[in-house]
């Protein structure tokens, strides 16, 4: 699974307000975004926004202290986009730079600016792979007569909108499955995809009793904080592990994936281990 073409969220104006509290020096020069393509960047759209199709202009009050750093953050304007909110003024507060107001008297001040950002969906173009979290499950419902009788996908906990036609794909033969598995009667199948890095613990099969783990690939590189991966390994188990080895995937460091690359608490990027993890279970029947 990969979350393709991540385009920049674009910031249309910041309009400067008055300085903040009482008896505060009149703003005579405004305080202006600094540098904004230094700090609004193609990693800036958040990863949960994107799953959810969420875009539009979020408004932001931001408060800016005399040196030009942003010290407070509140949505003045929402789209009803919690993610997307939070988000701003995360993104503003971690990276944003400003020059300063000014007075009367040409003294840097605290003020207040208005700054919107229009977050824009991204179109294909960029296909880097996240470094993570991401958590991603389909579960297949397979008929007696080897028809797809449901289909299920669920990101990040929450079920999506979906129909028949996102399970199975090109190819996929359900009487080979069946034969492969020597199973009768209807059966579930479940996908899952996970994405880690090193601030978040690897993730654990999802294997209910009287389930049975065909096939875990664990697949770990180091990501720099260009994107670049280094190092890379790959690990498999299950049932299938044997055959999935006859004929093996080349790892990102062959085929020249990149990542987004992780960041650190201030939103700067950093190298970070990574780990994508892919496994099939079938699962037992439904009650």
């Amino acid at each position: 699974m990969r979350f393709k073409g991540w385009l920049a969220a674009m910031v249309v104006a910041a309009v400067a307000m008055p300085a903040i509290g009482k008896g505060s020096p009149r703003v005579v020069k405004e305080a202006a975004p600094l540098d904004v393509s230094d700090w609004i960047g193609a990693d800036s759209y958040p990863l949960a926004a994107i799953r959810a199709g969420e875009q539009g202009r979020v408004v932001a009050i931001v408060a800016v202290d005399a040196t030009g750093h942003p010290t407070r953050c509140r949505i003045d304007v929402s789209l009803g986009s919690p993610t997307l909110e939070e988000g701003t003024c995360a993104l503003i507060l971690a990276r944003g730079r400003f020059t300063p107001a000014r007075d009367a008297k040409d003294r840097a001040i605290a003020s207040e600016v208005t700054f919107p950002i229009h977050w824009v969906l991204p179109e294909d173009g960029d296909n880097r792979q996240s470094s993570g979290p991401v958590d991603a499950a389909t579960i297949m419902t397979i008929a007696s007569d080897d028809t797809i009788a449901g289909c299920e996908i669920v990101v990040d906990g929450k079920p999506q909108a979906t129909d028949l036609t996102r399970c199975g794909g090109p190819g996929f033969n359900p009487a080979a499955l069946r034969a492969n598995l020597k199973v009768v009667g209807s059966f579930r199948m479940r996908l899952d995809f996970m994405i880690r890095n090193g601030d978040t613990p690897p993730p654990t099969p999802v294997v209910p009793v009287g389930s049975r783990l065909l096939s875990m690939r664990e697949a770990r590189q180091t990501v720099g904080a260009n994107g670049v991966p280094t190092n890379c390994t790959v690990a498999i188990s299950g049932e299938w592990a044997e055959e999935a080895k006859e004929y093996p995937r080349p790892t990102v460091c062959d085929s020249g994936q990149h990542f987004i690359p992780a960041r650190d608490k201030d939103g700067v990027n950093k190298a970070a281990q990574v780990l994508v993890a892919e496994w099939t279970t079938l699962l037992p029947p439904a009650n």
